[in-house]
């Protein structure tokens, strides 16, 4: 849901298809410490407005009248710069830590197989 391989899933985090998936010990780390590495464009801001909200995701867009936020469900906050009391980035990536560890031996080895091949599966 958050990553798009092969023209298939979400527009959270970046496209995988021209990342360099063949870099196994990369990728392992990638998704075991996800904020080993951020991705530019896609580094975690915190956010808080005037009025107290408090709001985390990477910067979709940005001018002097606004702040475009996308969070980790993917939704879109628009923030007048006015309203802005505190922007700044945060050292943890919006991919949560810990995706592997309800899947077992062999569905890793699946993932894994998937995230590296070549051509998208029929």
């Amino acid at each position: 849901k958050c990553h798009r391989l092969f023209d298939e899933g979400g527009h959270i985090g970046p496209d995988l298809t021209s990342f360099q998936r063949t870099d196994l010990d990369r990728m392992l780390l990638n998704i075991v410490n996800p904020s080993a590495e951020i991705r530019e464009g896609y580094e975690n801001y915190l956010l808080i407005t005037a009025d107290g909200r408090v709001l985390t995701g990477f910067i979709e867009d940005q001018d002097n009248q606004v702040v475009v936020l996308k969070d980790a469900q993917g939704r879109r906050h628009v923030v007048p710069k006015q309203e802005v009391e505190q922007l700044e980035p945060l050292p943890q990536s919006l991919m949560p830590q810990g995706i592997l560890d309800p899947l077992s031996d062999q569905e890793v080895r699946d993932l894994f197989a998937y995230l590296r091949s070549s051509q998208p599966l029929p």
